[in-house]
């Protein structure tokens, strides 16, 4: 499978299909494989004319684990995404992320929007803009709760327990994620968000208990829309059609100018 270094990390990609590419980033403690591959999502993409990058973000899947917390942090996530841009030569593409990949898309496209023309932000709030509670600065210390647990831990909420499965089915690495959950994810200043004019879709769900819901961010972006999916949880928005149907015909404009 294809890997590009990325300053010393090894970083699995895969290229799926032709036409304009859309780089898909997966949410924290799973892959591209278990948060989009799995559910039809290169399907729904590439059957509009896109060509689906997948990379697996470090720490996770099948790309390398460091154990260092200085490893993780949206910046240092965002390079492995311009890593695989560079490696295929990819000037611009449109981004796809989930959860804490949405971090990582927003610190791309305010620190390289000339690389980007569309996003799609699923399962993603407004604490991203630094609206309490659904900070990472708050919910990132549940998470290495959950991490630092040798056992499924069914005292803690469903919504935090349900990373403990993810982590024990894709075999993951305990220790590299711990350090994932314990860098920096800040929120983006509201002029920066203000000042990203690529076009944004920003989806949540009703009942996501994870990173709430996202008016807010949609509204502060230059260009943002926003979709609320009702009864859509923050995992269940990854396997829903409709959810992948709504990003498809937002991609499409895109895919319709190449």
């Amino acid at each position: 499978m294809p890997t590009v270094d990325n300053r010393g990390i090894r970083i699995h990609y895969e290229v799926h299909g032709s036409g304009h590419p859309v780089v898909l980033i997966h949410g924290g403690t799973v892959s591209f494989k278990h948060n989009y591959a799995d559910f039809g999502w290169i399907e729904s993409l590439s059957g509009i004319g896109l060509q689906v990058i997948g990379l697996d973000l470090r720490g996770h899947g099948k790309s390398g684990k460091p154990h260092e917390v200085e490893s993780y942090g949206s910046s240092n996530l965002a390079s492995d995404v311009i890593a695989v841009l560079d490696r295929l030569s990819l000037k611009r593409a449109s981004l796809v992320a989930y959860s804490i990949g949405t971090a990582v898309a927003l610190h791309l496209l305010q620190s390289a929007p000339e690389r980007f023309d569309r996003a799609a932000l699923i399962a993603t709030g407004d604490g991203l803009v630094g609206y309490p509670p659904y900070t990472f600065a708050n919910i990132l210390p549940t998470l290495l709760e959950v991490l630092g647990r040798t056992e499924y831990p069914k005292d803690l909420p469903k919504h935090l327990s349900t990373y403990w499965n993810f982590v024990a089915a894709t075999n993951g690495d305990w220790q590299a994620l711990r350090a994932l959950a314990q860098a920096s994810y800040a929120p983006l200043a509201m002029t920066d968000a203000a000042a990203i004019t690529i076009p944004t879709l920003v989806v949540s769900g009703q009942a996501d208990l994870v990173l709430g819901q996202g008016p807010k961010l949609a509204q502060a972006l230059g260009q943002g829309r926003y979709v609320e999916v009702p009864g859509a949880d923050h995992f269940s928005l990854a396997v829903d059609t409709g959810v992948q149907t709504a990003v498809a015909h937002f991609m499409r404009h895109t895919a319709a100018e190449r």
